[in-house]
């Protein structure tokens, strides 16, 4: 709804410009065993579809529950491209981390990633690359749950933004938030590109209370990603760790703007 005001206060500007595609808009309000097969989806790596979510990393077999699935790579993208920019973009999602019984500890996280095309995960993304391969053009938004010192990470329970390589910036500690990555409730996450300002608002909730805003940072998607991209989710474990990586629901729109929003005096100062 609060996107759909935004994008009526925005529409006089872009209707007196020259005609721009019309919004792309989709919805998986939950998932089932043919989510991988019926067209929408590309799922690689990992990633296996059940009924009412998608596990994005193998989880233990239950005939043998003590063989972790150490280093598993999940992909999963919308089968059709979108407009990264010049757009608005929204998508809302939930999303479910949990550490397997018995164990001293988990990792390694997911992300939510812009891609710039379908090529299935590499096997050095696993572990603390989280289903991304480093130096490569991708935006994505990470929630990763083990500190990697490699990567600077601040601590084992963050969110942050990963531009071509994986030390995020910012990277945001969620403990002041009172919200832990991996415990195993339904986390809710909102992202909201302004194609108008070129800022990306990050925010995140446990499922059913009120969304905190955890990032505001100015990013030149023109700069970053290009135009037409492939949106969906990463995940990864290490080689000592493991835990479940499961999307529950997700819904994603882009509203194509005028080239004029491309113009550098609409970007917002940093913060």
């Amino acid at each position: 709804m609060i996107f759909l005001l935004l994008l009526s206060i925005f529409l006089p500007s872009a209707s007196s410009s020259i005609p721009v595609d019309p919004p792309v808009s989709f919805s998986f309000s939950s998932f089932n065993p043919k989510s991988c097969s019926d067209g929408s989806l590309i799922c690689m790596g990992a990633v296996t579809p059940s009924y009412g979510y998608l596990s994005l990393t193998s989880d233990p077999s239950p005939e043998s529950p003590d063989q972790l699935p150490l280093k598993k790579v999940g992909r999963v993208l919308y089968s059709q491209p979108v407009t990264a920019w010049p757009a608005m973009i929204s998508t809302t999602f939930t999303i479910r981390i949990s550490p397997y019984p018995n164990t001293t500890d988990s990792a390694d996280g997911m992300t939510f990633v812009f891609a710039t095309d379908t090529s299935p995960p590499t096997e050095n993304s696993a572990g603390g690359n989280l289903g991304l391969s480093n130096g490569v053009s991708q935006l994505a938004v990470e929630l990763d749950t083990y500190k990697n010192d490699y990567w600077s990470d601040p601590d084992a329970n963050h969110m942050g933004i990963d531009i071509a390589n994986l030390t995020s910036n910012p990277a945001k500690s969620l403990d002041s938030s009172g919200i832990d990555l991996k415990s195993g409730r339904p986390i809710q996450v909102h992202i909201y590109y302004d194609g108008w300002t070129k800022i990306l608002y990050v925010y995140v909730a446990y499922a059913g209370n009120p969304l905190q805003k955890l990032i505001e940072r100015p990013i030149l998607l023109s700069e970053t990603i290009p135009s037409s991209v492939y949106v969906g989710f990463t995940a990864s474990t290490g080689p000592d760790f493991s835990e479940s990586h499961q999307v529950l629901d997700w819904t994603f729109t882009t509203f194509p703007l005028p080239s004029s929003s491309l113009e550098e005096q609409n970007l917002a100062m940093p913060i």
